[in-house]
């Protein structure tokens, strides 16, 4: 089966995290996929689709259904498109218009009633064949919606393309924050480096690494030099986006994160300080149930983190002071065998193929 996504373009952001983990999944089960995009003059996801056996299609375009886009992926002849319900969609709805192809429409959060033309939400039930959402409270609010639409929840398929290395001794102690600065997301990262002073007081050999976008970074940077100076010593570095944060998770000794990002870090067996724009804090057994519903603080929460942001410092140096290597590497381990099967590649690969069988 030909199986086309649709991007809004090569940007890195948690759609094209989650087109990037999907659509390899069903390249490995034997699907014949591709993405098609806008370029923008910056790279994204595309060499991570190549080596993932994902073709890349993209053009030159200041808009997200340029008719170079269009004809392009007419070109694949596609049977099923995947589309997000907002940024990408107008662009699926001209490949279905002109191909006749089955649109999978994902949800990446709550439908939005206010929108209008080609991405108000009746359009988007005119011109999709199914919906799917990776999160059960979007679930809930799709299945409310009166039409006849049959909707999914399926979880993100994250097994694949993450490989655990060991857990990294206590000292020196990497502290990495995984996340888009931005006003709703980073008050608790801001706070990390606003207070990274206090930090290195507590924790000497303390290093930190922040990788993520956004309009704030220059004043991410400017607090972060500022550190770097009264401690005489480069301990706070930010690395901005990163297209594979693989490598600087494998380095962590701590991973502050919410949403996907703090799958990840898991998956990869590093202990987690879960938070965006609620604070969930460190994920346990007995809490990892509820990082999930909630999507590990991008959802819900226990509080709003910019209301006390402070439980972010307090959260890090309780854990360095309470580090033991042996038990902490037993625990990261056990979080991780416990969260896989829900974001096993394979059986979410199953699951749309499932759907595919239906069409």
């Amino acid at each position: 089966m030909n199986i086309l996504f649709c991007s809004e373009g090569f940007i890195v952001d948690g759609v094209a995290s989650y087109n990037l983990y999907l659509a390899a999944a069903l390249s490995r089960a034997g699907h014949t996929v591709a993405i098609v995009g806008r370029w923008a003059g910056f790279n994204g996801f595309q060499v991570r689709h190549r080596t993932s056996g994902v073709s890349v299609i993209q053009r030159l375009s200041t808009t997200v259904d340029s008719a170079r886009l269009v004809k392009a992926a007419i070109q694949f002849k596609p049977d099923v498109l995947i589309t997000d319900a907002r940024r990408s969609f107008p662009l699926a709805r001209r490949i279905q218009t002109q191909t006749g192809a089955k649109v999978v429409t994902i949800f990446h959060d709550p439908p939005q009633f206010e929108r209008k033309g080609n991405r108000s939400i009746d359009t988007i039930i005119a011109g999709s064949d199914v919906w799917i959402t990776a999160e059960k409270s979007i679930h809930e609010a799709l299945t409310a919606i009166d039409t006849d639409l049959s909707t999914h929840w399926i979880q993100r398929p994250l097994t694949g393309m993450i490989q655990p290395k060991p857990l990294p001794p206590e000292d020196p102690f990497n502290v990495l924050c995984l996340g888009r600065l931005s006003r709703w997301k980073s008050p608790g990262l801001r706070t990390i480096v606003d207070r990274a002073l206090d930090l290195k007081q507590a924790i000497p050999s303390l290093t930190i690494t922040i990788v993520g976008g956004g309009r704030r970074q220059l004043n991410f940077r400017l607090s972060a030099a500022k550190a770097n100076l009264r401690a005489g010593e480069r301990f706070v570095r930010i690395v901005g986006t990163q297209t594979n944060p693989q490598p600087w998770i494998q380095q962590a000794n701590v991973v502050c994160a919410g949403a996907t990002a703090a799958v990840e870090a898991i998956l990869s067996e590093r202990p987690v300080l879960a938070f965006s724009g609620f604070w969930l804090g460190r994920v346990t057994p007995e809490n990892l149930d509820r990082g999930v519903a909630t999507h590990f603080g991008e959802r819900k929460g226990d509080f709003y983190v910019r209301d006390d942001p402070g439980v972010v410092i307090t959260g890090l140096i309780d854990l360095y002071r309470q580090w033991d290597q042996e038990e902490m590497a037993d625990r990261v381990i056990a979080l991780r065998k416990q969260l896989s099967p829900a974001f096993d590649s394979i059986a979410v690969a199953d699951a749309f193929q499932a759907i595919f069988d239906k069409f």
